[in-house]
């Protein structure tokens, strides 16, 4: 046999720790599509469950107008920046406007949160990675939060995208195909005004818009090729981050308090290590991969002029570029921009103002009572850390996750999504902590396996309670001042009502109670309902609905046109009082005068509600 021959079948050979580490590979793809797929059922099951809170139906008058009338006007001293409309809009013209497609839109973003802590498995291991992930998939509050039609998931997202931007981009990894695809998708979106406008003004037709939207994405293959040949497409993550991160402000304002807490946890994982190594004597022996998450390599990652310089040119051109594109609404309100300063303002007053009565000790509270595996285990795991103190982003983690704790703990506002911010990278350090037993030996592996079970369990039991059957109850963590289950049954009245009357969708009902919301989003095809928030003269509707704080008031003016037909809850606290026009009620409506004036109604069952 000739050399060559030789060589080739040493090299067609496979060695044992090649044929391990690819039965470790098999073994993680098993375990992150098993994840994944956990995280979609219970984000995407029955969707449609509970009723919108009040807070999605607010959301969802202002995606409404954004839908219908292509306007939306970013205002700084209402619910929150841009980007959960333009996000949502898109899934709307594709899938239509319904209950279930918007929540969708926010969902999605709950499961690409479980997807990319399974990029983190160079920082925290295989198993510590799939923990994490875990963790998150299975999170009361992560699915709870998942399943609503608020900011806080894209929010939490955009955290993390940043941190695992900066991480790849230190690295110096090869940029992957799922980065290149989301490069060259936010290129699109960045360029897609220009090509639309100019579009319009030539007419608008298709043939024309085709053509400006294929000089576009020349455009975009230039760039991306341009950006692919730059040292293998690293610049690409920090371009990526920088992007996240003024999505991250153009999402909620509260974006600052988590930018500060991760720079002061770099900070503090700095500061730990020269009190680690001057109080052990030593320093812990850092991984290969944990040895390149240093400030040198970070800096030395721009490259020589003139490349550093073009970089940073691009980043900050891409952060002020994006942050103008979604305050100014697509470049066609451009008082959003100043808008996106003078939300500071507005929020200052508001975090010392609202929503108050928990105290400081509230997140601490929630977490305990509903997420304590993963809060239990946060805290081991970042102790883990700290005495290690040789992993730089288990130290991070733990520094941001109880830090940002104790910001918000600090801050009077306190409202329960917002501990999302810090569950998330408390499922990290968490994970890490597991992976740490998994590392020892046997009787460590046990004790990891029995914690990763019962933590399993736990989180498991308590997302599915929370989520399928308590998700309105009120006494539950992140059940906020939630809309009852039987506001449904009001709505479906509604339905009845109007295809009894035989105008269907045209009825007209008056709506005057001074609390109404989510009811708006559900009377969106009823181009007669009508919000007043007050008592009207009106005796022609087909319909009214009041609260039972009114009783007095409807019984003067409605009772010679209109019968009792029923009082569904809104949320806790509030009746609302649904009155049907006399020719139109059935027979099982009673007169408005036999509601209890002491204000312990009782709740009517309809015959036509079954």
């Amino acid at each position: 046999m000739t050399n060559i021959e030789e060589t080739n079948l040493v090299e067609n050979q496979e060695s044992p720790e090649s044929a391990e580490s690819k039965a470790q590979n098999i073994k993680f793809a098993i375990g992150c599509s098993i994840v994944t797929f956990t995280a979609i059922f219970l984000r995407f099951f029955l969707l449609e469950l509970k009723p919108l809170h009040h807070d999605e139906g607010v959301n969802g008058h202002f995606l409404l107008k954004l839908f219908r009338d292509g306007v939306y006007q970013y205002d700084p001293s209402n619910y929150h920046g841009p980007t959960l409309y333009y996000i949502s809009l898109a899934f709307t013209k594709i899938f239509g406007m319904e209950t279930f497609n918007i929540r969708a839109s926010v969902a999605v973003f709950g499961v690409l949160i479980v997807i990319l802590a399974l990029y983190l498995r160079r920082y925290i291991g295989s198993i510590g990675s799939l923990s994490a992930a875990l963790f998150l998939a299975l999170s009361p509050g992560m699915v709870y939060i998942s399943r609503y039609f608020i900011h806080e998931m894209s929010f939490v997202f955009f955290s993390l995208a940043i941190v695992v931007g900066v991480l790849y981009f230190i690295e110096n990894r090869e940029v992957g195909i799922v980065a290149t695809a989301t490069c060259a998708f936010l290129l699109l979106i960045c360029f897609f005004p220009l090509p639309f406008t100019l579009a319009n003004l030539l007419g608008g037709n298709l043939s024309i818009r085709l053509g400006f939207f294929l000089v576009e994405a020349i455009l975009v293959f230039l760039l991306m090729r341009f950006l692919l040949n730059w040292d293998n497409g690293r610049p690409i993550y920090l371009v990526l981050a920088s992007a996240s991160c003024v999505l991250f402000f153009a999402t909620k304002e509260t974006a600052f308090i988590t930018l500060g807490t991760m720079i002061i946890a770099v900070i503090c994982v700095w500061i730990w290590r020269k009190i680690y190594a001057g109080f052990m004597g030593k320093v812990g022996e850092y991984s290969a991969t944990d040895k390149r998450l240093t400030w040198s390599n970070f800096t030395s990652s721009f490259g020589k002029s003139p490349d550093s310089i073009l970089l940073v040119i691009i980043v900050i051109s891409v952060f002020i570029y994006v942050g103008i594109l979604f305050f100014s609404s697509f470049f066609t309100y451009q008082d959003g921009i100043k808008g996106a300063f003078e939300a500071y303002a507005f929020w200052t007053k508001t975090g010392t103002g609202d929503h108050t009565q928990s105290g400081y000790l509230g997140y601490a509270k929630w977490l305990v009572k509903i997420e304590s595996p993963i809060f239990i285990l946060s805290a081991l795991g970042t102790l883990l850390a700290l005495f290690k103190g040789n992993n730089r982003f288990a130290m991070f983690c733990g520094f941001w996750s109880f830090g940002l704790m104790a910001a918000y703990s600090i801050i009077p506002y306190k409202t329960p999504w917002l501990a999302l911010s810090f569950t998330m990278p408390m499922c990290f350090v968490a994970g890490y902590g597991i992976d740490v037993f998994f590392s020892k030996k046997l009787l460590e592996k046990i004790v990891g396996s029995i914690l990763l079970i019962g933590s399993v369990g736990v989180l498991g039991y308590q997302t599915v309670e929370l989520n399928f059957y308590s998700y309105d109850d009120d006494t539950k963590p992140y059940v906020y001042a939630h809309t009852t289950r039987g506001f449904l049954d009001l709505i479906k009245q509604i339905e009845y009502y109007s295809e009894k009357s035989g105008k269907k969708k045209d009825a007209t009902i008056e709506i005057v109670s001074p609390e109404y919301w989510s009811m708006p989003w559900y009377m969106r095809n009823y181009p007669n309902a009508n919000f007043h928030g007050s008592i009207k003269p009106v005796n022609s509707a087909e319909m009214i609905v009041g609260e039972e704080k009114q009783i007095d008031e409807l019984r003067t003016e409605y009772a010679s046109h209109y019968k009792w037909a029923g009082t569904y809850p809104l949320r806790p606290g509030v009746e609302l009082i649904f009155l049907v026009r006399r020719d139109l009620a059935d027979t099982s409506a009673k007169e408005i005068y036999q509601i209890n004036e002491l204000g312990s109604i009782d709740i009517l069952e309809s015959e036509s509600v079954k």
